[in-house]
């Protein structure tokens, strides 16, 4: 007999006996069946042991089942779910095949596959992945090192931490809370955002509490990290909207830097500032830059980088004419800098200014 939980459809529904007392609970009158069984005869016992049997396979596909399709934060309580479990933790492992009455959905899920990603009718049960999770670490859920699950693939080849960067704008805080408590229990870790390119499936409006907190833990990947070949900024330069994220996230941390706008693409020769501009116009890229200019308060980016001997605004003045509309505005927003170049010259030596001019 096929177990339910490798099947996509529910055993046929037996006949209920009519002689069953109404006045009693079913659940009540079977707990009072299995406490005498073992006064039973002998082919009787087997009988309800066979019973048995099929009920709890029954009713662990009904939770299998619940799992997917029935949970809900708005009416389930992490007992209530938890209790569920112990009763039947094979429920874990329950596939449901989604394309079987619905071809939007052409994929076979785990419950915690489908609490990240597949909610019918607004269904809440993203908050459920890190329990799911936990219960799916005891019990080995998709194998070894697939940590209960959450880095199990679709058949788009996205895991469910992949997945929880990357939906829904409206589920946007909800998601964050998820990563927060996967990330307080160890089953989140800092080296995922590059492993699996998290700020990049993150960058974008509908997912930028997200993305804010997973720059703010490893804001390196900004500058570090490559999305095929090209840093974050300039991977984003297709989409205006994203692009803007990327650089307020890096005139946040990169402000010395001007939010690495000005950093060349190894692969194409080219900044940032270069490619958007060349994708949307002066006008539109203008318009981004300068407010992500306008909210940056550090004071780095009128401080000379002593590593470099550089002011930031001097990375826009050693661009392109196209790259000028950010120097002319630098410059007017903080003309102080230029009084502080000549000081520092005037300060300098006739052989510290050639050795400088050399280097």
């Amino acid at each position: 007999m096929p177990s339910p939980l490798t099947t996509h459809h529910r055993p046929p529904s037996r006949n209920r006996m009519a002689t069953i007392d109404n006045s009693m609970e079913y659940t009540e009158r079977l707990l009072s069946i299995l406490l005498i069984e073992k006064s039973l005869s002998a082919d009787m016992r087997v009988k309800v042991e066979a019973r048995a049997m099929d009920m709890i396979e029954a009713l662990t596909y009904d939770a299998g089942d619940f799992l997917h399709f029935e949970l809900d934060a708005d009416e389930h309580t992490e007992d209530e779910v938890k209790t569920l479990i112990n009763a039947f933790p094979s429920a874990l492992s329950h596939i449901h095949d989604y394309n079987e009455n619905d071809e939007e959905y052409d994929d076979e899920m785990l419950p915690i596959q489908a609490a990240a990603c597949w909610n019918p009718h607004g269904r809440n049960a993203i908050s459920f992945v890190p329990l799911l999770a936990e219960e799916g670490m005891k019990r080995n859920i998709g194998g070894e090192r697939q940590r209960g699950g959450l880095l199990v693939e679709d058949n788009n080849e996205c895991n469910v931490v992949e997945n929880l960067a990357v939906r829904a704008a409206y589920f946007d805080s909800m998601y964050l809370d998820v990563f927060k408590r996967l990330r307080k229990s160890g089953l989140f870790r800092k080296e995922d955002i590059r492993r699996y390119k998290l700020l990049h499936l993150a960058c974008a409006p509908r997912a930028k509490e997200r993305f804010e907190y997973l720059v703010d833990w490893n804001p390196k990947n900004l500058k570090e990290h490559l999305y095929e070949g090209e840093p974050l900024l300039h991977h984003n330069s297709d989409d205006i909207d994203n692009f803007a994220m990327a650089l307020k996230a890096g005139m946040k941390y990169y402000p010395e830097d001007l939010g690495l706008l000005f950093i060349k693409n190894i692969v194409a020769g080219k900044t940032a500032c270069e490619l958007v501009l060349d994708k949307h116009g002066k006008e539109e890229v203008w318009g981004v830059i300068e407010k992500c200019f306008e909210e940056t308060h550090d004071p780095k980016i009128v401080e000379r980088n002593p590593m470099k001997n550089l002011y930031p605004f001097m990375l826009a003045a050693a661009g392109k004419t196209s790259e000028l509309n950010t120097l002319y505005y630098l410059l007017c927003r903080n003309p102080i800098v230029l009084e502080c170049v000549g000081e520092m010259d005037g300060l300098d030596s006739p052989v510290e200014r050639k050795r400088r001019h050399v280097s």
